[in-house]
């Protein structure tokens, strides 16, 4: 059964090649020398498309149709608040290219995309319309493959976490465990892109996992956020200004 804490950010293979792809579609992603962006390493810059650019979005198998509109309604929610559009193609050939027909809920952050060989998906959404998390987790999948990062892992987000617990949670469950690597990734190590400079840390954002509190210290937690946030909308139109 799917959960909200099962989704995942999937990590680039490479790095210099996943920089070489975020420069040459956004050459911001570099970082600005002006306003509140700053100059980034290798390892800390940002995967933004191209402002006011469409991108192609893909269905890599068949879902019903059903199914498949379901996703393009969620989806299209985030185009209220950024200065790009989505063109959902017919055929496998797209810039984001999502497979139903798997067990996971993951994507690549934004041109992470870009190089992604042609016949792999870069979204999966392995959860099912029935399912009372679909919409949050489209909706979650979505913000990734736009660029936007994990707010459970905003460096002010100050989570009091019960890290042996939290490692033995995701590392022990029956569906889909997590190796300590990943639940580093998507869950502890803070992010330093110029999303962390713009905003405050969101308690409400559809991108912060929810929190239990058997994995923290003290009387600590956040239930499942199944909404775009005010703080999502004012971050995007900051990434993606019209």
């Amino acid at each position: 059964m799917h959960s909200i804490l099962d989704l995942q950010l999937a990590p680039a293979l490479d790095d210099r090649v996943s920089f070489e792809a975020a420069i040459n579609e956004n050459a911001a992603n570099a970082g600005a020398s002006t306003g509140n962006r700053r100059k980034r390493s290798l390892v800390n810059y940002s995967k933004l498309w191209a402002n006011g650019r469409t991108l192609k979005i893909a269905f890599m198998d068949n879902p019903e149709v059903e199914h498949k509109q379901k996703i393009i309604d969620i989806a299209s929610q985030w185009m209220q608040y950024v200065n790009l559009n989505f063109d959902f193609v017919e055929g496998k050939e797209g810039d984001i290219r999502i497979a139903t027909e798997t067990p996971y809920n993951s994507s690549v952050l934004g041109t992470d995309a870009l190089i992604i060989v042609p016949y792999q998906a870069t979204l999966n959404l392995g959860v099912k319309p029935g399912h009372e998390d679909f919409v949050t987790i489209v909706l979650h999948e979505f913000g990734h493959a736009l660029g936007a990062m994990h707010e459970h892992q905003h460096p002010k987000a100050n989570i009091p976490w019960d890290k042996p617990k939290v490692y033995q949670h995701y590392q022990t469950r029956e569906m889909n465990p997590l190796t300590k690597e990943q639940v580093d990734q998507n869950i502890f190590t803070p992010f330093d892109s110029f999303e962390a400079l713009y905003l405050d840390y969101d308690r409400k954002s559809i991108m912060h996992y929810p929190v239990l509190n058997s994995l923290t210290l003290g009387n600590w937690h956040i239930s499942t956020n199944r909404k775009i946030s005010k703080k999502d909308k004012q971050l995007m139109r900051l990434l993606y200004p019209k």
